[in-house]
């Protein structure tokens, strides 16, 4: 017994004396690829690469964008009130040669509610006419790019929308790249630094700016959300507004209001309701739109919308505020709303208000955006 025991001891002797000398070459080891570099430079591949494939997507993101110029259908009188393609969105361009996609089993309206709206820069507004709880819900196609607001293709004609989120000038409008701390947090992005504080973000903000990019553009609500006789979310005017909401679920409805293989809604994004305010600014003649108040101040909500209207958009300052998947810093209040309010005449089209998710007010409102896959 006591030879066995002796035997064991040095057995666990020499286990412990390998375990060390391991340790020592191991930490050898890991100071030398320190030293040259080697972890660095692997990380720098790594970035190196995930750029190069971002911005090949980018290139054939352009390429795309470039040959619907040539596969777009002209927007003719045929082409306005009727539903074009159940199955399939369908590429189109106004008169001026400016590229939208229109959503199967949506339809171009073009009355005089609309403006008679043909051509982008005017707001050219589409309407649902095929899905049972949404049919006759209205969106207005945000341009983002290079368009034109005449048949001479000058730079005189021109305006140029860029999808970003935005700072606006406090006297003049002016836009500049937005500096304060809220965020806009991507569920496919590993290295976000915002914890999940209760309040829902959106789908996917990558595949938004993707979507963007290839197609020009996205839908707004013409409204702020409306609610039918049947509790569905609509885009229809003569529905009541739709507040006395909180966050969560006004995510939620705006994001399972369309899903399928053409498009996808969700709740407004930053990105989406910034850049609403810059075309509005450069084509609608409003270049100070960002900081108008409510045109219905008072207790009292306008249940069926007010007339603050610019590029067919109704109400982005007027009304009621809007839940967007914005998210702020501070863990009390991690929802931002967007807009002017009713309730208060020191709201502008371009304030964000914070809040906290589950807060539910008759001041609160909400607005879904559609964008193609």
């Amino acid at each position: 017994m006591l030879k066995d025991r002796k035997n064991k001891g040095i057995t666990l002797v020499a286990l412990v004396i390998t375990i060390v000398i391991l340790l020592i070459l191991a930490g050898i080891s890991i100071s030398t690829l320190t030293n040259t570099g080697i972890f660095q430079k692997a990380k720098d591949a790594k970035k190196s690469s995930e750029n190069a494939e971002k911005e090949q997507r980018q290139t054939l993101s352009e390429y795309e964008k470039e040959l619907n110029k040539y596969t777009a259908q002209e927007l003719t009188d045929d082409k306005i009130n009727t539903v074009l393609s159940e199955k399939e969105n369908t590429i189109l361009k106004d008169k001026f040669g400016n590229i939208f996609t229109l959503p199967a089993g949506f339809k171009v309206v073009v009355n005089d509610d609309t403006g008679n709206a043909k051509t982008v820069d005017k707001g050219i507004v589409i309407e649902d006419a095929t899905d049972a709880a949404t049919k006759g819900s209205q969106f207005v196609w945000v341009p983002v790019g290079k368009i034109y607001m005449d048949v001479e293709k000058t730079e005189e004609n021109a305006k140029t929308i860029s999808l970003g989120r935005y700072d606006f000038d406090t006297k003049t409008g002016a836009e500049s790249e937005y500096t304060g701390g809220n965020v806009e947090e991507d569920k496919g992005d590993t290295n976000t630094v915002l914890k999940k504080w209760g309040n829902t973000i959106a789908k996917s903000i990558s595949e938004f700016k993707t979507s963007v990019t290839v197609n020009g553009g996205y839908y707004i609500g013409r409204y702020e959300a409306r609610k039918s006789v049947l509790n569905n979310l609509t885009e229809i005017k003569s529905d009541v507004v739709w507040n006395n909401i909180n966050q969560l679920d006004a995510a939620q409805q705006a994001q399972n209001m369309y899903n399928n293989e053409n498009y996808m809604s969700d709740l407004l994004n930053s990105y989406s309701w910034d850049t609403a305010i810059s075309f509005i600014q450069k084509c609608s003649g409003q270049i100070n739109y960002s900081n108008q108040i409510t045109v219905n101040a008072g207790p009292i909500i306008a249940q069926y919308g007010t007339t603050d209207k610019q590029c067919n958009i109704f109400d982005m300052s007027s009304n009621v505020y809007e839940w967007t998947t914005e998210t702020s810093f501070d863990v009390n209040n991690p929802c931002i709303g967007r807009g002017g309010s009713t309730n208060n005449t020191n709201a502008f089209t371009k304030t964000r208000g914070k809040s906290y998710p589950s807060v539910i007010d008759m001041y609160d409102g909400f607005r879904p955006i559609l964008y193609l896959k």
